[in-house]
Formats: C-alpha cells, sequence, structure tokens
C-alpha cells in the first residue's frame, strides 16, 4: 500500500492531467450531445422572453 502511495505522490499529475483531458472530451463527444449543443448555439439568435420573464430591450 505504501509502494502505491508513493507511486501515485510521484507520478499523480503526469497520470491525472491526461486523465482529467480525456474524460473532458468525452464529455463533450459523448453520444447525444450534439443536439444540446446546437440548442445552445441557438439561443442568441431566438426571439422571445429572456430569463426574467421581460422581453429583451431592442437597441
Amino acid at each position: 500500500m505504501s509502494r502505491l502511495l508513493d507511486i501515485l505522490s510521484t507520478y499523480g499529475l503526469f497520470l491525472g492531467i491526461p486523465l482529467l483531458f480525456l474524460l473532458i472530451v468525452f464529455w463533450i463527444y459523448r453520444p447525444g450531445s450534439a443536439r444540446r449543443y446546437q440548442a445552445d448555439g441557438r439561443l442568441p439568435f431566438e426571439e422571445g422572453e429572456g430569463p426574467d420573464g421581460n422581453r429583451p430591450a431592442d437597441g
């Protein structure tokens, strides 16, 4: 157990950062996420009420 903790303390950043990067990439490109990101991308161009229930001011 002590040997495992030694290895993790020594090489934790070298293993952890790439693993975190791969998890983030997987989260972004997971199946079904494209539909959500496309809908989020259209939000600035949609007309309608703002988050507070009022129409945005034109200007």
